[in-house]
């Protein structure tokens, strides 16, 4: 009887990760068909999730932080996050795109114009001891950490870079498996959990 358990908590959590996919791209397919907001706009950040923006005149400060652990295609390397500052003294970070591993980060030149999409702000799940802090290499970002060392106004998520700059990869917005995989893979668990039961039961039948 235990032994179907497993199966029945792996279907849930696939099930839950179906959900949460479904609800990311039903907000994909809904902003995809909303005008261009620019992020200097007051309503831009009542915009919904993966709505599209401008940015106009974003001065990149710093260097590129670099998100390891990011795998493209079964290839190691790193996501580039930009720390920009916009016209009224606002900041934002943008993601500028993937970097296989072992090249050499290029150097950030902003256009006069940037369009992206609007991506709300999410944790990474990482394990004990990995790297979290605001700058260089990183498993994990400090936003706390990121705030305090450049105090002011900033906005509440991230803009992915579209198309990405010269030299970078676009990181996808969704992953790889879709919501109907992920239903897929949840209905494959339960229905062997069932057959697990099913043996148990004919197993205890058999007993005296």
């Amino acid at each position: 009887m235990l032994c179907a358990l497993l199966p029945f908590v792996l279907a849930l959590w696939q099930w839950q990760r179906g959900v949460g996919k479904q609800d990311m791209e039903a907000a994909l397919s809904r902003a995809s068909g909303l005008p261009v907001q620019s992020l200097l706009s007051r309503s831009v950040e009542q915009a919904p999730d993966y709505a599209q923006v401008s940015i106009p005149m974003a001065q990149a400060v710093g260097l590129p932080l670099r998100l390891d652990n990011s795998l493209l295609d079964e290839q190691a390397g790193v996501r580039l996050l930009q720390l920009a500052r916009l016209p009224g003294g606002r900041w934002i970070l943008l993601d500028l795109g993937w970097l296989a591993a072992g090249r050499t980060v290029p150097p950030v030149v902003l256009p006069t114009m940037l369009h992206g999409q609007w991506l709300p702000w999410h944790a990474r799940f990482v394990l004990p001891g990995a790297r979290r802090g605001s700058a260089g290499l990183l498993d994990d970002l400090d936003r706390m950490a990121l705030l305090q060392r450049y105090p002011g106004a900033w906005y509440a998520g991230v803009v992915q870079l579209q198309p990405c700059l010269p030299g970078l990869r676009p990181w996808p917005l969704l992953p790889e498996v879709s919501s109907r995989r992920h239903f897929a893979y949840a209905l494959q668990w339960s229905l062997l959990a069932c057959c697990l039961l099913w043996l148990a039961w004919r197993a205890g039948r058999r007993l005296p």
